[in-house]
């Protein structure tokens, strides 16, 4: 076990005052080798599995991809393409141990400044090589049903990440943007609510908008496998199409501050809510949602 004192010696006070100006941070390499490929294998086996009967023994182990879709149509000659696994940390223990990864945990709870963080959900990202879309430019809070938004999320590299193979790619300070903040999205929605009831046109909407951006208005952020980046849950990014012949596979672990709540009515449609055994309002805590 590591003491407080030495989790706030693994990231300096220049990254961490970094991060609070930008909204991201490439942090560097926090998992060698081995590690990395025991990771791979262990997406393999999952895969594996879902080549064959599946496994609904949770709900988020289905979600974002089509079981029963382009995996199969492909193929097992393209054993790895799948876009997206929900909460792999509850069935591969290498997962399990990269959310407790003392450099990835200890980077989380200095940039969010906590003495706490619990993990929200992770997920593998896989673009095939050759084969796959682009995820277009956008921030992930309004997404979850959870508030405030101090939440971080770590981009773990399982293959080299470069502009080419779909690399983050991210808005430097959107995080502060005021157009798109907690404050601004409660009026953009009462002024849609407004617009409805009187029967006329709705204003512009900024957040659509900003998601037809191309991703060249970001900048890249390229990895190395074993690599990682974390990055504001305000923070608009998104990642470009895997154009090489090789693939390009990420692990994403979403941190929460303590105190960070469980708020319905933000997602009340998102897979994780049977999960969460707490009352709106009450902080998001229990054995679903670990201590990092």
């Amino acid at each position: 076990m590591y003491s407080n004192k030495e989790r706030n010696t693994m990231v300096t006070q220049e990254q961490v005052d970094f991060f609070q100006e930008n909204g991201y941070l490439k942090f560097g390499k926090v998992l060698g080798s081995d590690g990395v490929q025991t990771m791979r294998d262990g997406l393999d086996t999952i895969i594996e599995l879902e080549l064959n009967e599946g496994d609904d023994s949770s709900p988020e182990f289905k979600y974002g991809h089509d079981r029963q879709g382009q995996q199969l149509n492909r193929g097992r000659g393209h054993p790895r393409a799948i876009h997206q696994f929900v909460n792999m940390w509850k069935r591969e223990a290498s997962y399990e141990a990269a959310i407790h990864n003392p450099l990835i945990a200890g980077t989380a709870r200095a940039l969010l400044d906590t003495p706490e963080v619990r993990l929200w959900h992770d997920q593998v990202i896989s673009k095939p090589p050759q084969d796959n879309g682009h995820f277009g430019f956008h921030h992930d809070f309004f997404f979850w049903p959870l508030s405030p938004p101090n939440i971080v999320s770590c981009w773990l590299a399982l293959d080299d990440a470069t502009v080419d193979s779909g690399c983050m790619h991210v808005m430097p300070k959107s995080h502060k943007d005021e157009r798109f903040s907690v404050k601004a999205k409660a009026a953009f929605d009462a002024e849609i609510a407004k617009a409805q009831e009187e029967g006329r046109e709705p204003p512009p909407n900024p957040w659509s908008e900003r998601r037809s951006l191309d991703i060249s208005h970001g900048i890249p952020v390229e990895l190395k496998a074993g690599e990682c980046m974390f990055h504001h849950c305000l923070n608009w990014h998104g990642t470009p199409p895997n154009v090489t012949d090789r693939q390009r596979r990420a692990f994403v672990m979403i941190f929460m501050a303590q105190g960070v709540c469980y708020n319905n009515a933000q997602s009340p449609g998102h897979v994780l809510v049977p999960t969460i055994e707490v009352e709106d309002g009450e902080p998001l805590v229990g054995s679903g949602f670990p201590v990092a």
